[in-house]
């Protein structure tokens, strides 16, 4: 029994280093798993001191530990998934409560039993009810599923190992077995889950960092759109999803028009709200149909699969409009109007992701060059061959990257 003990306090022991380097990371909760792992430390201390320590020591003081741990993994989960914390004053109010009624049962009973028996039922409860918040408050992150589950079935786990070790003592449960190699088996399984649990937790922060960071790597820290080399990935995938299913791809290149003049005018934090806004609405129009991503500047991209140059213009068209009659503002109180060109490029299945980017380039080209505010369609010039198209095509990148570097020279932080 003291063996497994102390494996328990070494092996909660080694997680609590890692909890404190997780700390910074700035995962929800973290500070009160840490609790939660110290205060099991500390239970499975008092277990291992047990035979060098007066019964009601264990009973009483390593009992309120295990039920304060389990208070602690509760408030984690609940601050993890953004739930409020319970209350500094019902935490205290539980434990101190926990506490006179274990003392109580000491000098009631002789036997120590009743006292474990009433401190694991409340711990059970505790841990189930750590069980439901998981279940009931999760938000469904792919990333960090695994070990969501896995916490999950580790309180539900050691909610169960508490409720057969009461009903042991209530009923006749256990009754053909040795009555000391039940309880030293249950308290044993229980030394085994909790660090389980703990290890749950360990590897789910640990998730929740790694998912963090690709995220913002795959993001744009201004606007919240893909960033450009997440995007050209996305596109590339897509692409050959679409190829493989025979369904055609469409290619948006939008470009906020005057944008010099909206910094100028307003400020680069009022571009920065500009381009932050402007996103925030072809999201919302955009309504999970395709994906989004920040190209440079105030240039952007959409991909779609699966729609043809109806439904393309048709989701153009709304973009356009929701830009144009839902202005920024500077945060000062003044509107900053915004319009949008928009070039589209319909690509047929297993056509080329650079051909497509290219004809929808020489379309944001069109669209900029008869009056902005507007969209164009890659097929719809007719009147430009492959080599002049080409051409008007080098030449609007030129042109892009020509205001981009004027614009790069001054210290903007919407640029880029």
């Amino acid at each position: 029994m003291s063996f497994l003990s102390a494996i328990a306090v070494i092996s909660l022991a080694v997680m609590f280093p890692v909890l404190l380097l997780l700390r910074k990371s700035g995962a929800p909760g973290v500070g009160s798993f840490i609790l939660a792992c110290v205060f099991s430390t500390l239970c499975a201390g008092a277990s291992l001191a047990s035979t060098a320590t007066p019964p009601w020591f264990n009973a009483v003081v390593g009992s309120t530990l295990m039920v304060t741990a389990s208070l602690a993994a509760l408030n984690g989960f609940r601050e993890f998934l953004g739930r409020r914390p319970l209350g500094s004053t019902l935490l205290v109010a539980t434990l101190a409560c926990t506490m006179i009624v274990l003392g109580v049962f000491i000098q009631v009973f002789e036997n120590p039993e009743p006292s474990f028996a009433f401190s694991g039922a409340l711990a059970g409860l505790v841990y189930f009810l750590t069980g439901v918040t998981i279940l009931r408050h999760w938000s469904g992150q792919k990333a960090i599923a695994p070990y969501v589950l896995f916490c999950w079935l580790s309180a539900l786990a050691v909610a169960a190992l508490h409720a057969i070790r009461v009903l042991g003592v209530a009923t006749d449960l256990g009754s053909g077995i040795e009555p000391q190699i039940w309880a030293t088996a249950l308290v044993a399984a229980r030394h085994l889950m909790i660090p389980l649990f703990l290890l749950g937790v360990v590897l789910l922060l640990h998730g929740w960092v790694i998912a963090n960071l690709r995220h913002l790597i795959a993001h744009d820290e201004l606007t919240g759109a893909l960033s450009r080399r997440a995007f050209m990935a996305e596109c590339e995938r897509m692409s050959n999803a679409a190829a493989g299913f025979g369904r055609q791809t469409a290619f948006m290149l939008l470009d906020l028009d005057r944008f010099k003049q909206i910094n100028d005018q307003h400020g680069h934090a009022g571009g920065d709200a500009a381009l932050g806004h402007f996103t925030r609405i072809v999201k919302q129009t955009l309504a999970g149909r395709g994906f989004l991503g920040r190209l440079g500047g105030e240039e952007f991209g959409i991909v779609l699969t699966g729609v043809g140059r109806p439904e393309a213009v048709a989701l153009a068209e709304a973009i356009c409009s929701a830009v144009r009659t839902t202005p920024a503002s500077n945060g000062k109180g003044r509107a900053i109007p915004l319009t949008v060109s928009i070039g589209i490029a319909i690509a047929e299945p297993g056509g080329a992701l650079a051909d497509l980017m290219m004809q929808a380039d020489l379309a944001l080209y069109e669209a900029k060059a008869t009056g902005r505010d507007r969209l164009s369609i890659a097929n719809s010039l007719e009147a430009a061959s492959a080599a002049s198209a080409r051409a008007l095509a080098g030449a609007a990148a030129q042109m892009r990257a020509a205001a981009m570097a004027v614009t790069s020279a001054q210290p903007l932080s919407n640029v880029g």
